[in-house]
């Protein structure tokens, strides 16, 4: 191993391990690398060589071939598919109908100052949420019997009317 590529070794370790961990990986790289000098690996056979030259000359082809027609017809499509994007995005504007936020409240609740008020949804709703919470606080503080209802019964109920109010 030359010098540099040694120093850059011990760098990387230092800043993976201690000091004296990373003298002990180094050593042991190091010994690894004398075993595979004393044993290289053998050459192949210029038979072996020949025959896989041969092999690859004659599966080279239809490989080939393969990626010239898929690669064709995948560039084919993305092409087309783009002239159709541009050719429907390039029209312009599309005329939708304009949604009236005004035509969704009636004229009066529009008009009023107080939404909460006026929207008897928003009425009835806060009215049950008020009343559950003090159930659930008479219950909390053992004020007395609330008609056999306990606390989960209360909460599951809150949770229903919310998930209506949220639901329109």
């Amino acid at each position: 191993m030359r010098d540099q590529a040694r120093d850059n070794l011990t760098e990387l370790l230092k800043r993976f391990m201690d000091a004296s961990a990373a003298q002990a990986a180094e050593r042991d790289i190091q010994a690894g690398e004398r075993i595979l000098d004393a044993w290289p690996a053998p050459v192949p056979d210029g038979r072996t060589i020949a025959s896989i030259k041969a092999r690859m000359a004659v599966a080279a082809p239809r490989h080939r071939w393969r990626v010239r027609v898929f690669g064709g017809s995948l560039a084919t499509a993305a092409a087309i598919i783009m002239i159709v994007l541009v050719g429907l995005l390039g029209r312009g504007p599309i005329n939708r109908p304009a949604t009236r936020f005004a035509a969704i409240l009636p004229a009066a609740v529009w008009d009023s100052d107080n939404l909460a008020a006026d929207d008897l949804d928003l009425v009835y709703f806060t009215s049950e949420i008020r009343q559950i919470e003090a159930q659930m606080q008479a219950l909390e503080a053992d004020e007395g019997e609330m008609g056999g209802e306990t606390p989960e019964d209360l909460q599951m109920e809150l949770m229903a009317i919310e998930t209506e109010f949220w639901k329109g």
